[in-house]
């Protein structure tokens, strides 16, 4: 952990002077506080006020005896609108020429920096940055008088979250929960509903570094609501037993990284980027909030700016970062926007480009016009999920509204995709998951499974109005590709969709070289069918061994569904089980529910269950073809 640092000589104080102000200014909408309001805490989660999970990521500052300088507009005005940070923690040392010496000067540095963030629509973390003595209850009677002004002048505020033993050492978990069921009171009496941290035993490590664990906080926690705690890395010092900490404690208790290291655990020495991403990875899978040490220009490789460039006003961008900056500085960028982040076509872009495992997009409500594309592959235990309501509209004009070329493991959820070539088109991609979701209004296809895009799913959707280029193509949902076997876009599950009307094509296609899928409790209108190019059915079958069941059709030129060999040995095996068809109206040749054109009983056999029914029409199959 990230113990005593000696600075050499002070710094020149910040040129922002303490302001007198005390109401809470109103945050701008499109800014961290703007988008989440009051924090708390729901079970292990950080939530926003509307319940939902956030993960705050910033900066911390140095100790501001020593580093105030680089706590200015100029640098503040980057974290916010270059650096996309959501939170500033402000390091306030206890002792070591801090807090201690001069409690006056050092409450209104505080001050003033909670009101710069708040302006800016960042959380404000204070941190009690105390180091030595280790144990905070030698604090106690300070860290009340702190906190009580903090809390009474900002008690209205909307971003404040208190931070109340930055690294406890050399104390036991049991003298740490004291302490804290003595100081939040004092806290809550003037701020009832914030939220408040307190560091873990061990230097902030779950009691790692003391030879303990975690299980000394889960078994006797802090007798507090709307309180997290605290962990530490430094990822050149800290490897896998740490990281075996924190991964178990992640399911057992709210935690908060409130200060971690790309170096080694005294701020310096080479940058272990490998382990860094490791922990981020981490942390951005499970939602956990974390601010990095630190935003200074100390000498040390773990002060993000160049020696010199505080004293100047120019902080954005990397020509004044060191390596530690870049780095840092990028995943604040790059990173995939948080919960209900997400509200314009450039930001979705960003947020597809650079979205991670475990990550979730969530859509503001609005028009999102262009080309949407991502490449990026979740996991198995940690898939990508955009999401968003009906009313989060991707429009395109020509080509895909979204594409999710080779990324696999995504879940796509609520929104609504229209205009364009294609809706959703799915490549080269496996386990993807497309769950209420609206398409409508486009040239071609809907939703199209293609290039051996295995175990897809796609559920309790709408889609209609499609095919909309005159050339009597279109169909609402398509897997494989035409013409050929080598498309082993295989076991795709349509369950639970409405599709039509206005099709242009099939509701479903599912082509030769594609096996094993599900068609299940779909509803079919084919009011819009053409004709054309033989959709003249519900669901046309050229692959095999595919399971269609329990799904409902009305309105069909001609049959409800068929199959057919397009290729030698292919549009076999398929079992038709209590699918419901009306085919009041139809005026093919035909007029079958179920319309097979290939059925061999011993090399290409389909199955009629007695389960389906029909309505209207010749008959439920063609001639010769068995029911059983």
């Amino acid at each position: 952990m990230f113990r005593t640092l000696v600075a050499g000589a002070l710094l020149a104080a910040s040129t922002l002077l303490p302001t007198t102000a005390h109401a809470a200014p109103t945050p701008a909408v499109d800014t961290p506080v703007g988008r989440n309001g009051q924090l708390h805490v729901c079970g292990t989660k950080l939530c926003n006020e509307r319940n939902e999970p956030v993960q705050l990521r910033g900066m911390s500052t140095h100790g501001l005896q020593w580093y105030a300088n680089c706590v200015k507009t100029a640098s503040l005005d980057a974290l916010a609108n270059d650096w996309k940070a959501d939170i500033l923690r402000i390091s306030m040392y206890v002792q070591e020429g801090g807090y201690e010496t001069d409690p006056r000067k050092y409450t209104d540095l505080v001050n003033t920096y909670i009101e710069e963030a708040t302006k800016r629509g960042l959380y404000a973390l204070v941190d009690w940055h105390q180091l030595d003595p280790g144990d905070p209850n030698q604090n106690l009677r300070l860290a009340k008088t702190f906190f009580t002004e903090i809390a009474q002048r900002h008690k209205d505020k909307k971003n404040i979250i208190y931070d109340i033993a930055n690294e406890p050492n050399g104390v036991s978990w049991a003298g740490i929960k004291s302490y804290a069921e003595q100081l939040v009171p004092v806290i809550r009496a003037k701020d009832p509903d914030c939220v408040i941290f307190v560091g873990t035993h061990g230097w902030a490590s779950l009691g790692v570094s003391d030879g303990r664990t975690e299980a000394d906080i889960v078994n006797n926690p802090v007798n507090a609501t709307n309180l997290m705690y605290t962990f530490h890395f430094y990822a050149a010092s800290h490897k896998q037993e740490y990281f075996d900490a924190l991964s178990r404690a992640a399911a057992k208790l709210p935690l908060f990284v409130t200060e971690f290291g790309t170096q080694t655990y005294t701020g310096d020495g080479g940058n272990d980027f490998t382990w860094s991403q490791k922990y981020l990875d981490f942390l951005n899978s499970k939602q956990i909030g974390w601010t990095n040490w630190n935003f200074s220009d100390d000498f040390r490789s773990g002060a993000v700016f160049k020696e010199g460039t505080c004293a100047g006003n120019d902080f954005s961008g990397t020509s004044v970062l060191k390596p530690a900056g870049v780095w840092i500085r990028d995943q604040l960028r790059n990173r995939t926007l948080a919960a209900a982040d997400v509200s314009t076509s450039a930001e979705l872009k960003a947020a597809l480009a650079n979205a991670k495992p475990g990550d979730t997009i969530k859509l503001a409500d609005g028009t999102y016009t262009g080309n949407f594309k991502t490449t990026v592959k979740g996991t198995a235990s940690a898939p990508i999920t955009l999401t968003g309501s009906a009313g989060a509209v991707l429009k395109a004009s020509g080509g895909y509204g979204l594409h999710l070329n080779g990324a696999s493991y995504w879940n796509v959820r609520g929104i609504t995709v229209t205009g364009g070539q294609k809706g959703i088109m799915i490549d080269s991609a496996t386990h993807v998951t497309i769950d209420g979701v609206t398409v409508h209004g486009l040239d071609m296809e809907g939703v199209h499974f293609r290039n051996s895009s295995t175990y897809g799913v796609i559920s309790n959707s709408r889609v209609y109005d499609t095919g909309n280029d005159g050339r009597g193509m279109g169909e609402g949902v398509y897997v494989g590709s035409a013409g050929g076997t080598s498309d082993k876009s295989d076991h795709v599950q349509i369950v639970g969709n409405t599709i039509g009307p206005d099709v242009g094509g099939e509701a479903i296609d599912l082509k030769e070289g594609t096996t094993g899928g599900l068609v299940s409790g779909n509803s079919f209108d084919g009011r819009g069918l053409t004709g054309a190019h033989f959709d003249d059915s519900w669901v046309d079958v050229k692959g095999n061994n595919y399971l269609i069941e329990n799904n409902t059709g009305k309105n069909t030129t001609n049959n409800g569904y068929e199959t057919h060999t397009q290729q030698s040995g292919w549009g076999c095996g398929t079992v038709f089980r209590g699918n419901k068809s009306d085919l009041t109206g139809a005026t093919g040749s035909g007029r079958y529910a179920f319309n097979i054109t290939n059925y061999n009983a011993s090399s290409c056999k389909v199955t009629i269950d007695r389960g389906n029914t029909i309505t209207g029409g010749k008959a439920l199959t063609n001639p010769g073809i068995p029911v059983s």
